[in-house]
């Protein structure tokens, strides 16, 4: 009887130490889960964040300042159903105040364009364009964004894209130029020239800088050929000295 009572007694501490485990590993699994939803919609917001400080400065569509305002807006919601807290609900009020006082209009945020000063700003620039396309993109597909809304939009960042290009390349072109780096300054101009004819749409602002750029690119032809025609007139002048001068004698 003594046996059997030690050996049952056996049995449930095994299984009370396999429920024990087994709620261990369940709390652990969904400790785990909740950490990662927490990071990914922390990640999300602090994304949405950086692109609506960024697209403030530029000359895009309010539309889209709206869209990223309602991705954040979500993003804190989705923080507050996993870790709820005081700070996370005053912050999901202010983004409700803020889109409420918002208009789906047309308009831009800013008609100013000014290009930064240095080469990893003009990179940064771009990037964050384009990672204001690929939001804008998916949250079309995700059907939170109207057809025409995504047209408009996407058409703005395509065209400002476009311009930091071409203005970045006509800067490096004219900073060659003043150097006298006609050859780079040249490639320069080629390649902001391409950049604006391998568009398929046209406006004021392409037509206005394929002028320029067209202009500039005469000159420096025209530069480079006198500089040519210098170098091959010094040449046959050194070939000239050089062949009537007098002889050595050994």
């Amino acid at each position: 009887m003594i046996y059997t009572t030690v050996i049952i007694l056996i049995v449930v501490l095994v299984v009370l130490a396999i429920i024990v485990n087994a709620v261990q590993q369940r709390k652990q699994r969904q400790d785990i889960e909740r950490r990662q939803r927490l990071y990914r919609f922390r990640n999300m917001l602090e994304h949405c964040e950086d692109l609506i400080s960024v697209a403030s400065q530029l000359p895009i569509g309010k539309a889209l300042i709206t869209v990223l305002h309602r991705r954040a807006r979500e993003a804190l919601s989705g923080m507050y159903s996993v870790n709820p807290s005081e700070d996370l609900k005053k912050r999901i009020q202010e983004y409700d105040e803020r889109l409420n006082a918002m208009k789906d209009d047309d308009g831009l945020m800013t008609e100013s364009f000014e290009l930064p000063e240095n080469d990893k700003q003009i990179i940064a620039m771009i990037n964050a364009v384009k990672r204001l396309r690929s939001t804008l993109r998916n949250e079309h597909s995700r059907g939170r964004v109207d057809s025409q809304v995504f047209i408009n939009e996407d058409h703005r960042l395509v065209k400002l894209q476009v311009k930091i290009t071409v203005e970045s390349l006509i800067r490096r072109g004219k900073s060659a130029y003043h150097s006298q780096m006609l050859g780079s300054s040249r490639q320069y101009y080629e390649k902001a020239l391409k950049t604006i004819e391998n568009q398929d749409y046209s406006d004021d602002y392409l037509n206005g800088r394929k002028a320029t750029i067209e202009n500039e690119l005469e000159q420096i032809t025209s530069e480079l050929r006198d500089v040519n025609a210098r170098d091959a007139a010094s040449r046959k002048r050194d070939e000239l000295e050089e062949l009537f001068q007098p002889k050595k004698k050994w």
